[in-house]
């Protein structure tokens, strides 16, 4: 199963960095209550870590959630690990997409195994980039009009709608 084979490093892989909490010694409150949403949605058979990451100089929170399950009409293993990377300005921009640690043959084009819409490259560390957020590309100039962050994080947009979106979008056919 994909994923399951090295679970610690995908974990360190994922969260290895320093410095993307907002320059403080751990998650804001704000992204605390997500990381709890997100738990709830992902369900008890998933672990989600967050943590600080940096890409090429770049500082981003990193956040996986391990053991996703995959469709099995759709694909030959039963489960990946999803990796969102949260700019620093979130939750007033989105995640650029999410990655994952399985890299299967397909013809859905929004699996092309490269970035797109400033998303950082990560297939070196084994991760590959999937192209889905809420209501389209989430770039700037584009999807990022169609995210809707709430003052309380149950409210609006949120890393579990985030999550919801993404798994339907991977595990659907268009």
């Amino acid at each position: 199963m994909a994923g399951q084979d090295d679970r610690s490093g995908a974990v360190a892989r994922a969260a290895a960095g320093n410095g993307a909490y907002g320059r403080q010694s751990g998650p804001s409150p704000r992204l605390a209550a997500e990381v709890q949403l997100l738990r709830q949605a992902a369900g008890g058979r998933s672990q989600v870590i967050a943590g600080p990451k940096v890409v090429d100089g770049r500082h981003f929170t990193a956040v996986l959630i391990t053991n996703v399950r995959l469709s099995t009409t759709k694909f030959d293993v039963t489960t990946t690990d999803m990796l969102f990377l949260l700019p620093p300005d979130y939750p007033r921009l989105p995640p650029i997409g999410c990655y994952l640690n399985y890299k299967w043959k397909t013809a859905d084009h929004h699996f092309t195994l490269q970035s797109y819409h400033g998303a950082p490259h990560l297939r070196e560390q084994g991760w590959y980039w999937y192209c889905v957020g809420l209501g389209g590309r989430f770039d700037v100039g584009g999807g990022a009009r169609s995210w809707r962050p709430a003052a309380r994080p149950e409210n609006g947009h949120n890393l579990a709608t985030l999550f919801i979106a993404a798994r339907h979008a991977i595990n659907h056919e268009e």
